[in-house]
C-alpha cells in the first residue's frame, strides 16, 4: 500500500467510525488535500481490489474497511 493509499484508508476508517457510513469522494478530497476526483476514486478503487476494503461501484458510499462487520438489516 502506498502512503497516499493509506490515508485515503485511514480516512475511510476514521469516518465509518465517527458516523457509522462511508465518506463521499469530495470528504476524502477535503480531509486529504487532494485536488482530483479521478485521483480518489482510484485510490479508492485499488483499495477495494487489493482486499483492504470492501465496496459497490453502484453506490459511492458502500467502501468500507474490511475487517468491519456490519449488521444484517434482514433480522
Amino acid at each position: 500500500m502506498t502512503p497516499a493509499q493509506k490515508e485515503t484508508y485511514l480516512v475511510i476508517e476514521q469516518w465509518w467510525a465517527n458516523f457509522g457510513f462511508g465518506p463521499t469522494i469530495e470528504d476524502i478530497m477535503h480531509l486529504t488535500g487532494e485536488k482530483g476526483r479521478g485521483n480518489v476514486a482510484r485510490k479508492m478503487r485499488r483499495l477495494i481490489d487489493i482486499g483492504i476494503c470492501k465496496g459497490s461501484t453502484k453506490f459511492p458510499r458502500s467502501i468500507r474497511p474490511a475487517n468491519l462487520k456490519l449488521k444484517s438489516l434482514h433480522g
